[in-house]
């Protein structure tokens, strides 16, 4: 049985979630959607996709009480930059060809489909609403990074400069590739104007200089991120980690994933998902808890060339912070209070390690 793509929170009907949950056989011929009650749950953060909790009775059998729908956001800018990067597409095939043997958990799909002649897509998946999540704004605890970094180096180590990433670099696009060559310096400057008006008191004079010149870095920046290379969640960030029990971890969006050095997950998570004041003086500490956990995996990195890597993902990782200030008249206290939190965090780690230092 076949569903269609739906773009809006109007198609999740009885019917259409019928047909989903019953093309991935999660509910059989017998049984039906009978209620459903739809949520919509992107107001909590979502910047590139529209999120909806849809809740669930049935008829003739048993089914999951409620699913995640997720579709493309109809912000045009925010679209835009995932259209050009192909993230919607990216995160589909991660869901069926990656995360299957990955160390974290992900949840099940329920259905999955793309639009053959454009980036239309849907996605319903598990609900993972029964696990422990940490709000980004709020940030997590030393403790929480540590366990998430765990799960980060055993999903790096078997792909540490693995034999097939050429061959699957096609579809998750290794950081240095010409389409962000092309794009990066138009999407940070998207979003800078907004972001020194909006964020300015987030904003130092070096930070300031940093972001006049981010367009020009980029080629350099991209090169320096792209060995040793291995397998990158690429957005991993609080909002998307979920903790269950014995230091188990499950993952969900997968839209940035692609191939470059490990410690781009490292710095992106340490520097915009941990309070400054939380993170501030431990940072050496969980590069060495990273590369303590690559070394129990069979792969070695001396704590020098990562230091480097690390303070050279951190000044990047600064787009993060600023890219999305061009939608900031359209974003909802919740999003720009996100956005907010997560360029003062930026701009402190840059300072806090010294980041600026290795640029040219």
């Amino acid at each position: 049985m076949g569903f269609e793509i739906i773009n809006s929170a109007d198609g999740i009907t009885t019917e259409w979630m019928t047909a989903v949950l019953a093309s991935s056989n999660t509910i059989d011929a017998s049984t039906s959607v009978a209620t459903i009650d739809v949520r919509d749950i992107g107001e909590d953060g979502g910047l590139l996709s529209l999120i909806f909790r849809a809740s669930m009775t049935y008829e003739g059998g048993d089914g999951p009480a409620s699913a995640m729908v997720k579709i493309p956001v109809p912000d045009e800018v925010q679209r835009m930059t995932a259209d050009v990067l192909g993230f919607y597409p990216r995160e589909l095939a991660f869901y069926a060809e990656i995360a299957p043997e990955a160390p974290f958990g992900a949840p099940a799909i329920y259905g999955s489909k793309m639009a053959e002649e454009s980036s239309d897509f849907v996605l319903v998946m598990e609900d993972l609403s029964h696990l422990t999540s940490i709000d980004q704004v709020d940030g997590v605890s030393i403790d929480d990074a540590k366990v998430a970094i765990t799960a980060m180096a055993e999903f790096h180590a078997p792909w540490w400069q693995h034999e097939d990433i050429p061959a699957l670099s096609e579809r998750f696009l290794p950081i240095e590739n010409p389409v962000y060559l092309a794009a990066l310096p138009g999407v940070f400057d998207g979003g800078w104007a907004g972001c020194q008006e909006h964020g300015a008191d987030k904003l130092t004079p070096e930070l300031i200089e940093h972001g006049d010149r981010f367009g020009e870095l980029v080629p350099w920046l991209l090169e320096e991120m792209m060995e040793p290379a291995t397998f990158v969640h690429g957005d991993w960030r609080a909002d998307n980690v979920f903790f269950g029990p014995d230091d188990s971890i499950t993952m969900i969006d997968f839209q940035i994933s692609g191939f470059a050095v490990g410690l781009y997950d490292v710095a992106y998570f340490a520097s915009q998902s941990m309070d400054s004041d939380v993170r501030s003086g431990h940072d050496a500490e969980l590069v060495r808890h990273y590369l303590s956990v690559l070394a129990t995996n069979g792969v070695e990195l001396d704590f020098d060339t990562a230091w480097r890597k690390y303070q050279v993902c951190l000044a990047h990782c600064f787009i993060y912070g600023v890219t999305s200030f061009q939608s900031w008249d359209s974003w909802n206290e919740r999003q720009r209070d996100l956005l907010s939190t997560m360029l003062g965090r930026s701009v402190r780690a840059i300072l806090d390690n010294d980041a600026l230092s290795v640029l040219p």
